[in-house]
C-alpha cells in the first residue's frame, strides 16, 4: 500500500472516531487500535527510509548516484500556509521562538561615521551675478581600500675591523618572516571570522598583488600559534575559576578522515572548544580538569557510585578489598584492575574507570570545580558535577518530534505542549522573583502535569520520561540563577557546524588545535565585546596593548 492510500484510510478513521465517544468500552478498544496504527505507520515510514538508504548505498558501491534529495516547491503565504500556521499553534506560543517583528525606521548614521579625508568640490557652472555663497553641503560617502602594502626595510650595517664583527639594525618586533602582522591577522580573520576557505583567501591576496603560495597561507593559519593555544588554556582556567555554572554540548567532527567529536564548554563570558575521539564521561572529565593528567582513585565514594550502577557483586567486593586511596594514571590503573579482575568485561571496566576518575576530579578540584553543568540528557554529562541541570527547550523537542497521524492525537500533543510552555513561563517568573511559596507550588504543578495519562502511547511515554528527569529540570527552584535552557552551548557549537560544512574537517593535528584555539578566542571576544581582528593583530604584532581575555573574564564575573 502506498503512502497516499494509507493517508486516505487515516482520514476516513479520523471522521469515524467521533462515533465512539459515547461508548466507553468501544472507545477504549478504538483507542488501543489508534495507538497500534500510529506505531505501525511510523515504523512503515522508518522502514521505507532505511530501505531507500540501503538502495542508495548499493548504487554508490556500484559507482552510481543515489536518489537525489529534491525539496518540494515553497508554499505561498496564503491558502496552504494558513493550515500550517494553525497546526503549529503551540510553536507560536514557544518563548524561545521568533521574536515579534519590531517597527523599523531608518536612523541617521552620519554622526557615527569617522571621516578619513575631506575634499572640497567647487561649483563649475555659470552663476547669476547676484548669487551669494551659502557655504557647503556635506555629502558623506563610505568606502574601503584593499591594496597591497609592501615595505622594504633598509637596515643600517656597520663593520668593526678591530672586533671583526658586523653590526646591523634590528627589525621591528612585529616583523616575523616575509609577511607583515597585518597580513597574517587578516588571513586568520578571513578564515575564522568570515569563514572564507584557504583557496579563496589565496585568490584575494594574489589578485591584490601579494606574492604568496597556498602552502604559505596554510602555514599562517596553522603554524607557530603556541601563544594562542596558551591563551585558550588561560581562558578556560579563568572561566572555570570565576563561575560555578557552565553549559556543555557536542557535535560530530571529522579529523584527518576519522570521525571524532567537537565539544563546547561555555557561559555568558566565554566559549571554549575541544576535539576528542570519544564521547564519554572520561572525555568530559579531561576537559573539565583543564589539561591536567586525569587521575583515578578508588575509595568509599567510588564504590558507592559503582554500587548505584549495579556492577556485579564479585567485582565490587574485589575493589573494596584493594583499598586504593591514591591517584594514578590510566595505564597504571587499568593494569591494576586487570591484575585483580583478569576477566572483567569491557563495559564494567569502563564503569570502574569513570567512577574512579569522577572521584579523583571531585576531590582534586573541590575548591574550583564546576558546581552545576547545564546540558541535555546525554549520559556522558551525568554524575560528574554536583548537579546536572537539564535544558527545557531540548526536553520539549521530544514532544515537537512526535508526528501523530490522527487528529485526536494531534490535538492532545498541541494541548500538552502549550501546558509545557505555560509552565516554562512560570519558571521564568520564579527566576526573577523566587519565593518559598511559589517554589512549592511549581513543584506540585510539575508532578501534576507530568503524571498525566492522555491515552496516546507515544505522548504518554514522553511524559513519563520527562517526569523521570524531574531533578535536572527543576534545579532552578533551588538555584534561580541557573539557566532554563542550553541555548548558549547550542549556539556556540553552531560556529563549528557551519565551518564543518564549508571545510568538511581538519587534515592535521596542528590544524585541529588551531580550529579549537581561534574559535575559542573568536567567540570569547564576541561575548566580551572585543574586536576579534584587533585582538589577533595586537598579539601577532607583539604589542600586547589589549588586556587578555582571561583577565576580562575574571573582572566581568567578579561581583
Amino acid at each position: 500500500m502506498i503512502i497516499m492510500d494509507i493517508k486516505q484510510e487515516i482520514n476516513i478513521l479520523n471522521s469515524a472516531i467521533e462515533c465512539f465517544d459515547s461508548d466507553d468500552a468501544a472507545k477504549a478498544v478504538f483507542g488501543r487500535l489508534l495507538n497500534l496504527v500510529e506505531r505501525l505507520y511510523q515504523e512503515n515510514i522508518q522502514l521505507r527510509q532505511e530501505n531507500q538508504n540501503l538502495k542508495d548505498e548499493i548504487q554508490r558501491l556500484k559507482g552510481e548516484k543515489g536518489k537525489p534529495n529534491i525539496k518540494g516547491n515553497a508554499k505561498s503565504n496564503s491558502g496552504s500556509n494558513q493550515g500550517k500556521r494553525n497546526s503549529n499553534a503551540a510553536d507560536a506560543d514557544c518563548p524561545i521562538g521568533k521574536k515579534p517583528r519590531k517597527h523599523w525606521s531608518k536612523a541617521s548614521k552620519r554622526d557615527q561615521i569617522e571621516i578619513d579625508k575631506e575634499q572640497r568640490i567647487r561649483y563649475e557652472g555659470d552663476l547669476p551675478t547676484d548669487a551669494v555663497s551659502k557655504g557647503v553641503r556635506p555629502v558623506v560617502v563610505q568606502g574601503l581600500k584593499i591594496e597591497r602594502y609592501n615595505v622594504r626595510y633598509l637596515l643600517e650595517q656597520f663593520y668593526s675591523p678591530s672586533q671583526g664583527k658586523t653590526y646591523s639594525a634590528a627589525l621591528p618586533a612585529e616583523v616575523d618572516g616575509e609577511f607583515s602582522a597585518e597580513l597574517k591577522a587578516h588571513v586568520i580573520y578571513l578564515y575564522h571570522e568570515c569563514r572564507i576557505p584557504e583557496n579563496k583567501i589565496h585568490k584575494l591576496l594574489t589578485d591584490s598583488g601579494v606574492k604568496i603560495s597556498s602552502g604559505q597561507i596554510s602555514n599562517i593559519l596553522s603554524k607557530k600559534h603556541k601563544p594562542f593555544h596558551d591563551e585558550k588554556d588561560e581562558i578556560v582556567q579563568a572561566a572555570i575559576a570565576a563561575t560555578d555554572i557552565q553549559h556543555i554540548d557536542d557535535t560530530g567532527a571529522r579529523v584527518m578522515g576519522v570521525n571524532q567529536y567537537f565539544v563546547v564548554l561555555c557561559n555568558d563570558y566565554f566559549s571554549a572548544f575541544f576535539t576528542r575521539p570519544k564521547k564519554t564521561r572520561l572525555t568530559v572529565l579531561s576537559i573539565l580538569s583543564q589539561n591536567e593528567f586525569l587521575g583515578y582513585t578508588i575509595n568509599g565514594v567510588t564504590l558507592g557510585w559503582l554500587e548505584a550502577k549495579r556492577i556485579p557483586r564479585h567485582i565490587l567486593d574485589t575493589l573494596r578489598s584493594a583499598h586504593w586511596l591514591n591517584a594514578m594514571t590510566e595505564t597504571e590503573f587499568i593494569a591494576q584492575i586487570k591484575a585483580i579482575c583478569p576477566r572483567i568485561k569491557p563495559r564494567y571496566l569502563e564503569w570502574v574507570l569513570e567512577a574512579a576518575a569522577i572521584t579523583w576530579y571531585q576531590e582534586k578540584h573541590s575548591s574550583e570545580r564546576i558546581k552545576i553543568l547545564v546540558s541535555d540528557a546525554a549520559r556522558q554529562y551525568v554524575g560528574i558535577t554536583e548537579r546536572n541541570a537539564l535544558c527545557w527547550v531540548h526536553e520539549e523537542r521530544h514532544y515537537k518530534k512526535l508526528l501523530p497521524v490522527f487528529n485526536k492525537h494531534k490535538v492532545l500533543v498541541e494541548a500538552f505542549r502549550k501546558r509545557i510552555w505555560d509552565y516554562y513561563r512560570k519558571l521564568e517568573a520564579y527566576k526573577a522573583n523566587p519565593t518559598p511559596k511559589v517554589k512549592v507550588e511549581l513543584e506540585k504543578e510539575f508532578d501534576e502535569i507530568f503524571s498525566t495519562q492522555t491515552g496516546y502511547d507515544a505522548l504518554d511515554d514522553c511524559i513519563a520520561n520527562t517526569n523521570a528527569r524531574k531533578d535536572g529540570l527543576l534545579i532552578v527552584l533551588d538555584h534561580p540563577d541557573v539557566p532554563l535552557h542550553n541555548n548558549p552551548a547550542e549556539l556556540a557549537v553552531r560556529e563549528y557546524v557551519i565551518k564543518r560544512k564549508i571545510s568538511h574537517g581538519t587534515r592535521s593535528e596542528e590544524g585541529t588545535r588551531c580550529w579549537e584555539s581561534f574559535l575559542t578566542i573568536k567567540d570569547t571576544c564576541r561575548k566580551l565585546g572585543v574586536n576579534f581582528y584587533d585582538y589577533i593583530y595586537d598579539r601577532i604584532a607583539k604589542r600586547f596593548q589589549m588586556p587578555s581575555l582571561a583577565s576580562l573574564i575574571l573582572s566581568r564575573a567578579s561581583p
